[in-house]
């Protein structure tokens, strides 16, 4: 007694079907969370999810083609940047039969702006994150 029962608190919203109803599997007015994940994956629902606004505990009607929006947004886009990247850097290694390896010195060293100004937006975020 005489202090907080707790000290955190994690409030979430509702997560309403698509109707603004309350989800029930009596009416079946939602889909299946299974199919959803085998669809779409289970990191676009969760980003559908962690982007929503349930996380401010407020309701969210929730939306298939919110996950779709996901996926064609944010995972497609990255899959394809990583992809131009891998196919960028193996071109390379074949035309200068080299093995590309990472260097922090190199890094460091370059008076490029383009680079100096990746590799500061890169430490801002680095820092961001570990604030966070």
């Amino acid at each position: 007694f005489g202090k907080p029962a707790f000290k955190n608190l994690i409030c979430n919203g509702l997560v309403l079907a698509g109707d603004g109803k309350k989800m029930s599997k009596r009416l079946k007015n939602y889909p299946d969370p299974t199919l959803v994940i085998n669809k779409y994956g289970a990191d676009a629902l969760r980003m559908y999810l962690i982007n929503s606004p349930v996380v401010r505990a407020e309701s969210l009607k929730f939306q298939e083609s919110g996950v779709l929006g996901v996926v064609k947004e944010v995972f497609l886009p990255w899959y394809n940047a990583s992809r131009f990247f891998l196919q960028n850097l193996e071109r390379w290694e074949s035309s200068c039969g080299k093995t590309f390896v990472p260097s922090v010195e190199k890094v460091r060293a370059t008076t490029n702006p383009t680079d100096v100004w990746i590799s500061a937006a890169t430490q801002r975020l680095i820092k961001f994150v570990h604030q966070e």
